[in-house]
């Protein structure tokens, strides 16, 4: 696990450092799949259909909300979970491009509301970091 459950009174959070952007918003969907589920990707050993998502904003903490909220609305609309398995992250524009896997939720109630800003932390230097917090 490259991420870290932050403590928080009323929400949850996470915080996510790792060598690559890349590698954060990877983390960043594994620990938003735990804290929304209980669940990690090997709760999913080789199921699910190949899937790509692609987003961009006008800025890298947009693009960061943006992420884990799409991943939300996939869950909340289509009850699967998007596991993503190669992510393509980019500032300049800020955009991101995954491909993975949707796996059922079969039947999960999920306990997040929204990514928010509150608290957000989003940085490339010295290492790539992002903290996080869900609303629940």
């Amino acid at each position: 696990m490259a991420w870290r459950l932050l403590e928080h009174t009323a929400d949850a959070g996470f915080e996510a450092e790792a060598d690559t952007l890349a590698e954060v918003f990877l983390d960043a969907a594994e620990a938003f799949l735990f804290l929304a589920a209980g669940l990690t990707p090997g709760d999913f050993p080789g199921s699910g259909e190949k899937s790509e998502l692609f987003l961009s904003s006008p800025d890298g903490e947009e693009l960061a909300v943006s992420w884990l909220n799409e991943l939300l609305f996939l869950a909340e609309t289509r009850s699967v979970f998007f596991l993503p398995v190669k992510v393509t992250v980019s500032l300049s524009p800020p955009a991101i491009a995954a491909s993975g896997r949707t796996v059922p939720l079969n039947g999960r109630v999920l306990s997040v509301k929204a990514a928010t800003y509150g608290g957000l932390v989003l940085r490339t230097s010295p290492r790539p970091f992002l903290r996080m917090i869900l609303d629940l």
